[in-house]
């Protein structure tokens, strides 16, 4: 698998122009979005949600208040560093563990056991895989699923219907539907466990099911575990963490 072609393996790719100068990615949420592996999408459209808001145990934070401080907390700012450490899977398959930096709109760097990619805005995209460093500088990369599901969150907020809240024993969970596209307008549910503390991400799943581009049915669930989520301040010794470590 080429991680540089897929960019981060659970991101969603948007043009140049969209990602340039917007450091809390709000193209994300106001642009219509290719899917690399929604082939069946042919024009998706971000915020378009059917789910009904749910009634909460009294005492409970409204929806709205932890909608609001959980997109809060994955704002990527642009005068620091957010860093997220996760394990991704999907019905197809394990992706492992991966380590994702974000600096604003600047620079980035993922990291897995088998690849390395960095970005830097004006110089594009670095890759380290199977002992080879290539350079791409035409390729923006942008953050993986878990930084934009505050702008996802945002866009369903907003839009008619907003999104619904259940509780667990030590989270939120918020889960509402994007809108998917022709020929057969397959149904896409995300949902997203926010820790009743911190209001950080613990957990993100985009679950679609229906018939793809070619009229076949499928069920595919991407799920994100959140191991560490933090903001680090941009010190010279944080900013290191953004530089490529072939062959580490």
């Amino acid at each position: 698998m080429d991680p540089v072609m897929e960019r981060v393996r659970a991101a969603d790719p948007v043009s140049v122009e969209e990602f340039a100068g917007l450091a809390n990615f709000d193209a994300l949420e106001l642009a219509p979005r290719r899917r690399f592996r929604r082939r069946w999408l042919s024009l998706p459209a971000v915020g378009a949600v059917i789910a009904a808001l749910v009634v909460v145990p009294s005492g409970a934070p409204a929806a709205s208040e932890v909608v609001q401080r959980a997109m809060q907390t994955m704002a990527v700012p642009s005068d620091q560093i957010l860093y997220a450490k996760s394990h991704a899977s999907a019905t197809e398959g394990d992706y492992g563990e991966r380590q994702v930096w974000v600096y604003g709109d600047q620079r980035m760097r993922w990291l897995t056991a088998e690849s390395e990619e960095v970005f830097a805005k004006g110089h594009g995209t670095t890759r380290w895989w199977k002992g080879k460093v290539e350079e791409f500088p035409e390729t923006t990369m942008v953050p993986n699923e878990i930084f934009r599901a505050g702008a996802l969150l945002e866009a369903a907020r907003d839009a008619k219907g907003g999104v619904s809240m259940t509780e667990s024993d030590d989270a939120y969970v918020l889960t509402w539907r994007e809108r998917s596209g022709p020929p057969h307008w397959p149904t896409i549910e995300m949902t997203m466990w926010i820790d009743k503390h911190t209001y950080a991400p613990l957990k993100f799943t985009d679950h679609s099911w229906g018939k793809d581009y070619e009229g076949k049915p499928f069920d595919r669930t991407y799920t994100e575990q959140i191991l560490e989520f933090k903001t680090l301040p941009a010190t010279p010794e944080n900013l290191q963490q953004l530089e490529m470590t072939p062959g580490r």
